[in-house]
């Protein structure tokens, strides 16, 4: 079978700033959100050629803590994001309009961790205009840090989850709480199935000792918060959990739920990527070859065949879900891939554009990396 992203490549780097970026998604086809450590976001509007590398266009304000998770209502109306300030915020991210504002880019990375003989110098700042927005209205559920997000398919039911155990069900359009219940550990990430009636939970405690399994991979049924399944029990014996669940996805035809392994604030085991049965939480299938020191994000690819990992390693991975092959790797290395040290930055979050073609990933170098998923010249 011919590898349908064969062609893929970089397309463009989204400079930045010195801090993390922890979250990406696109709105539509041709924007791309991304937020940071410091609580900033950045809406960029991609060309349709890959000629010039645009510059930030909007800048969302609100946030006073990192934003962990970013996701878009259906039709792209709506932005969200979660933070560790404890609030859930909504953005109009249709609106173009603003106050403005200037944003200043490339101010004085250096990157670290690179066997290298020279550190190649930063580029020079660059100030840049972009019109500023704040939040059309906030969840405020939440009385710690925030991990967990996920919006059902119809756009109706916002799920989140944070690190005092509670997973928390509200209604997307007004902000009202639904339901809550609490979990055993602190939510890592989390998703609710497509028809919106079970929502999967990945759950660990921060201080995991040698022998510990304070983890947990739960589904639970969203009318009632009464728990479905336990999929833990299944890894204990190999351990595998204690490296850290970092990402749960269904796919959008209910077929697949996704899950990866490789704590983004620790070093680990091989970043492993499961598939699990989506009513049960029975393992499927572990593809193979994992991402090296752990994987940190996953996105199903429209067309329904395919996910999209990547890791600690600096590696998108793309899988075939048939049957669990690999079919491409794009590699984002700096320098020697080969030689590079324990601290080399980290790809956070990966996106996919609503129509499969192109792809994002979040970078701790403080930049965004936009690839292409086909020869833009057919």
């Amino acid at each position: 079978m011919a590898n349908p992203f064969s062609d893929a490549k970089i397309l463009y780097t989204l400079p930045w700033n010195s801090d993390v970026v922890f979250a990406v998604a696109f709105i539509g086809n041709d924007k791309v959100a991304a937020a940071n450590r410091r609580g900033d976001i950045l809406i960029w509007n991609l060309p349709a050629t890959g000629d010039k590398t645009p510059d930030p266009a909007q800048r969302l304000i609100g946030h006073t803590g990192p934003v962990n998770r970013l996701l878009v209502s259906p039709g792209g109306k709506t932005l969200i994001s979660a933070s560790n300030d404890r609030t859930v915020k909504f953005w109009d991210a249709l609106k173009s309009e603003g106050n403005p504002g200037t944003i200043v880019m490339n101010d004085g990375y250096v990157r670290a961790g690179v066997s290298v003989a020279k550190l190649p110098d930063p580029p020079p700042p660059i100030t840049v205009k972009v019109v500023e927005q704040k939040p059309i209205r906030e969840f405020t559920g939440h009385k710690e840090w925030i991990w967990g997000l996920a919006l059902s398919r119809d756009g109706k039911t916002l799920v989140s989850g944070d690190e005092a155990k509670q997973v928390i069900l509200s209604d997307a359009q007004t902000g009202a709480e639904q339901r809550r219940w609490k979990v055993k550990h602190w939510v890592r990430a989390l998703d609710i199935s497509p028809d919106g009636k079970l929502v999967v939970t990945a759950e660990q405690f921060p201080f995991i000792r040698d022998g510990d399994t304070d983890v947990g991979l739960h589904g639970w049924d969203a009318q009632t918060g009464e728990m479905k399944f336990d999929a833990t029990k299944q890894f204990e014996a190999s351990k595998v959990l204690n490296v850290g669940p970092t990402s749960f996805r269904f796919s959008d035809n209910g077929k697949y739920l996704a899950f990866c392994l490789g704590h983004i604030d620790r070093d680990g085991p091989a970043g492993k990527v499961f598939l699990l049965n989506p009513t049960t939480g029975e393992k499927v299938r572990e593809l193979t070859p994992s991402h090296v020191r752990g994987a940190t994000d996953l996105a199903f690819h429209p067309d329904g065949k395919h996910l999209f990992t990547c890791g600690r390693d600096r590696v998108v991975k793309a899988w075939q879900l048939s049957d669990g092959a690999q079919v491409h790797e794009i590699s984002l290395a700096i320098g020697d891939k080969k030689k590079q040290g324990p601290f080399t930055p980290t790809l956070h979050a990966i996106s996919i554009s609503p129509d499969g073609k192109l792809l994002a990933v979040a970078d701790s170098s403080g930049q965004v990396v936009v690839c292409t998923l086909e020869d833009r010249k057919k």
